[in-house]
């Protein structure tokens, strides 16, 4: 062989190619050998997958059962919903006393920001998607001028517009803070809403029954006492069908109110078809019957029935929703395609050759008012139905009842309906639709005088506010004539001048307003909050009170004392010291500890507050020992006396000297430091008279009384306005301050000098800012014996009186009133900002609400006479006042609504109208 040379000769090309080839068959082979041991393996994995998804499934199953089984105990015992109800309750309760949330300001720029009717809340209980009842009738409120707020799930806060005057708000909590001191129309459809309306303090609450109590998950006996509970005290009751009747039988003015329909969202387009929806294409392209349904797909479903007509030849099945059941027994012709927004139903129904409400008949079903029955009708297209009762009576031309097990065909069904058909179906839509259904509601409530309150929330414009302990008593009867009221008379007239509004908040029993002159002044107080004693956690819970009325409303938030700003304070903020008011009998001290605890609502105030304006330097220089930045920071502006109503005039020659003590009758104001000394006084110097001039509790007016009638003709006890208070001074001798604490530059002291009078004080708090010992008056000690020993004194001596009297009316002239008046509109003006602002202001605070209006409600004054009147008034934003018989109890009263006691007064002049 090495003697052929072809043995060694090189490969031909061919070879070559051959041998490239078989070398790339090799590896090919190999690939598919990989490739095929790697799609073996992916199957076992994807095997495995599956079983452990099924593991998985089973798992859930059986963790659900459990769950199912457990609830099923805790049922048996009652344990279920309480517990649930108790920690959302309580949970609600802590985030109402929590400072308010930037969410909840959110949410108040919106209450405020609009013109509404009044405010509907349906709390959480469903997505707003499927639109079933509740969000049909929140946006029919909406479209009526309503503010409505529907609630969903959901972890993160949001607030989103549907459309005018109608939001879905996530995060409730926050919006049960921003409607504190708001009325709201709560609509609830599910029981466990009511933890959350529980504490909200202003509400009318509608029960709509949509369904029998022990359809809910969470039912046991517990969640019936409440049903029971709510249906009792509810302002409306309305049920859906007619079998909750004896669901609502303890109510005989529960309405029936079965679902309905906006007919114009089924309306298609009569010039051709839209674009078919992307799933509906491979459907369609069959050319069958398609049977649709949209809604939840839960255990009510009859499953049966759907796969019996799924059966029939020459039919699709397309079911809308979400489904809670499982989708293994149905064939392959029933399609589940899952929810879809509420605007896109009608592009799918139409594709529908006909509509079906395939539900099992029983008990709860039975009571049931499908919304979808109604859209049907609108739709137009033949309906198939099991024979529920709410159905059952519209059974006829376009309607077919059907069952399953009864050899189901349905040829006629899906021809094409006939005119007459067709009417009727459009005429059942027309007979029912939303738009009527809140039209009867919104009826219902309006011939309910309980629920009147709805259209009574305040109107919001921009202003300045004060919160204040009192102006009127707590329950808004009787204005204080006091130094502090006077003050803030003046100082609304010092807004007036400024173009701003200015408005008073103050402590109440409950939600009434008054007026006093021009001045709104509203309660804070509510069902559940009086201030029937002055605990530290009662005046905390006043003072929340006020930052949910008016944070973030008003422009300018002053404090009237300061100290109401503890422990919360709203900017921006100015605080008022009338005085060192916390110099009671209390003020003893055993160690600085206690000093602190003591005074901390007055530091921590003054700490907090942007400016404190002070009428005397007591109160300054009192923090300026405690608390030296704060009292540095503190802004002396004196009180004040009109010289062009107090001034000096001839005293009568009657032979009387008059002794006037011109205060609020009670101890702090020296009362019985003065009666003390009566009796000596006025059997020692018969011409002497003593004047009280004031209001008291009734225990310290039965003091004077008792003298009075010891000396009649010589003691006389007597109320003027401030208004009137000119003449007092003028026809006094010696004018008697004799305060013990609590004390400023007294407003009564500075008038007596302004009318030349003799003045006898006490050296408390800011009267030494006034009162120079014997120049202008006399200081003494806050003790009887030295104030009867300065009354003698003054007696004693007429040159004595004369000569303080002329000085104290040239030390009047420092106190000028038009000069504190300019004082305080820089106050004012610095504060609110730029002169835009106060233009604005200006021109909103000339656009005033529509006025004031008294019903009086006369013997056999009829309701069917006078209530749409009141509720006209209301609509048009009035205050309405309602005295007489047939109405409601005073606490009933709120905001722009208010009944008042027959023996009323009021201190404004209302317009009147008569009801006999």
């Amino acid at each position: 062989m090495r003697d052929n040379p072809e043995a060694f000769a090189a490969p031909t090309a061919v070879q070559r190619e051959a041998e490239a080839l078989r070398r790339a068959l090799e590896r090919f082979q190999a690939l598919i050998e990989d490739q095929f041991d790697s799609l073996e393996s992916r199957k076992r994995t994807i095997a495995e997958l599956e079983r452990e998804e099924e593991a998985g499934e089973a798992a859930v199953r059986q963790l659900r059962e459990e769950i199912v089984r457990l609830e099923g105990e805790l049922a048996k015992a009652d344990l279920l919903f309480a517990p649930r109800y108790r920690d959302q309750s309580i949970y609600y309760g802590q985030f109402v006393e929590s400072p308010l949330t930037d969410e909840a300001r959110r949410i108040m720029q919106v209450v405020q920001g609009g013109d509404y009717r009044g405010i509907v809340v349906y709390p959480i209980a469903v997505h707003w998607e499927p639109l079933q009842r509740p969000q049909q009738l929140l946006i029919e409120f909406a479209r009526r001028g309503y503010l409505c707020f529907f609630c969903e799930p959901g972890g993160q806060f949001r607030l989103k517009e549907r459309e005018r005057g109608l939001y879905v708000v996530s995060g409730q909590e926050h919006l049960l803070q921003a409607l504190q001191t708001c009325h709201v129309l709560v609509l609830n459809t599910y029981l466990m809403q009511n933890a959350w309306a529980d504490h909200l303090p202003h509400k009318t609450v509608w029960y709509d029954v949509l369904d029998r109590v022990d359809f809910f998950g969470l039912y046991d006996r517990n969640m019936l006492a409440k049903h029971y509970e709510v249906l009792h005290e509810a302002d409306l009751v309305t049920y859906s069908a007619r079998r909750l009747a004896e669901y609502v039988g303890d109510r005989p003015d529960a309405v029936y109110l079965p679902n309905a329909v906006r007919p114009e969202d089924f309306r298609t387009e009569s010039a051709g078809k839209r674009e078919t929806p992307e799933e509906l294409n491979a459907i369609v392209a069959k050319n069958k019957k398609i049977v649709g349904y949209y809604g939840a797909i839960e255990e009510w479903f009859d499953t049966k029935l759907v796969i019996e007509l799924a059966r029939l030849p020459q039919v699709e099945i397309v079911l809308i929703g979400h489904c809670g059941i499982s989708q293994d027994p149905f064939p392959d012709n029933v399609h589940f395609l899952g929810p879809k927004p509420y605007e896109s139903l009608k592009e799918y129904a139409e594709h529908f050759d006909a509509l079906m409400i395939p539900f099992v008949v029983n008990d709860l079903t039975n009571a049931v008012s499908p919304v979808k029955f109604f859209e049907y009708c609108a739709i137009g297209k033949p309906i198939l139905s099991t024979p529920i009762a709410e159905v059952l009576p519209y059974a006829g031309p376009g309607i077919t009842i059907v069952r399953s097990g009864e050899g189901l065909a349905f040829d006629d069904c899906f021809r094409s309906l006939t005119p007459d058909a067709r009417a009727r179906l459009r005429s059942i839509a027309g007979s029912n639709q939303w738009k009527t259904r809140a039209d009867e509601i919104e009826c219902e409530l309006e011939s309910r005088p309980g629920c009147l309150k709805l259209l009574a929330n305040r109107l919001h414009d921009p202003h300045v506010s004060v919160f204040t302990a009192t102006f009127f008593d707590y329950d808004g009867e009787n204005f204080y004539t006091g130094g502090a009221e006077r003050y803030l008379i003046d100082l609304h007239e010092v807004c007036e001048e400024l173009g701003v509004r200015l408005d008073l908040h103050q402590y109440g029993n409950y939600a009434w307003y008054r007026k006093y002159r021009n001045i709104d002044v509203y309660s804070l107080g509510h069902g559940t909050l009086d201030i029937g004693e002055f605990s530290m956690e009662r005046l905390n819970a006043f003072n929340r009170r006020y930052l949910y009325a008016e944070e973030g409303k008003s422009l300018l938030h002053i404090y009237s004392a300061f100290f109401q700003a503890y422990p919360r304070v709203a900017h921006p903020s100015i605080g008022i010291s009338h005085g060192v008011a916390w110099d009671n009998r209390g003020s003893d001290y055993a160690n600085g500890e206690q000093f602190w605890l003591s005074n901390e609502r007055f530091i921590r105030s003054a700490e907090h507050l942007q400016k404190i304006v002070s009428v005397d330097t007591n109160t300054a220089n009192w923090f300026q020992t405690v608390s030296y930045r704060t009292g540095q920071q503190m802004l002396t502006i004196p009180n004040y006396v009109d010289p062009n109503e107090f001034f000096p005039v001839p005293r009568k020659r009657d032979g009387k000297i008059r002794i006037v003590y011109p205060r609020r009758l009670y101890e702090a104001r020296g009362l019985y430091l003065t009666l003390a000394s009566t009796d000596r006084i006025l059997a020692r110097y018969p011409s002497t008279e003593f004047h009280f001039v004031g209001k008291g509790f009734d225990e310290d007016v039965r003091q004077i009384r008792e003298a009075m009638k010891r000396w009649p003709g010589r003691v006389f006890c007597y109320h003027r306005d401030p208004d009137e208070m000119h003449a007092v001074y003028k026809e006094a001798d010696i004018v008697l301050i004799p305060t013990l604490y609590s004390e400023g530059t007294s407003l009564s002291c500075l008038e007596a000098c302004a009318t030349g009078n003799a003045v006898i004080a006490t050296r408390i708090g800011g009267l030494t800012d006034i009162v120079i010992d014997r120049f202008n008056g006399l200081l003494v000690g806050p003790n009887a014996e030295a104030l009867e020993a300065a009354i003698v004194e003054c007696l004693d001596n007429p040159e004595l009186r004369r000569r303080m009297g002329s000085n104290a009316l040239q030390v009047s002239k420092a106190f000028d009133k038009a000069s504190w008046k300019e004082r305080w509109k820089k106050v004012i003006r610095d504060a609110l900002g730029s002169e835009e602002l106060q233009n604005d202001g200006r021109a909103k605070a000339e656009k005033r609400e529509p006025g004031e209006i008294e019903f009086r409600l006369g013997p056999g004054a009829k309701e069917a006479d006078w209530l749409p009147e009141v509720v006209g008034c209301l609509k048009k934003g009035m205050a309405v006042f309602i005295r007489g018989d047939g109405g409601q109890p005073p606490e009933s009263s709120f905001g722009r609504l208010q009944w008042i006691a027959e023996e009323t007064e009021l201190s404004f002049r209302p317009t009147v109208a008569r009801f006999d």
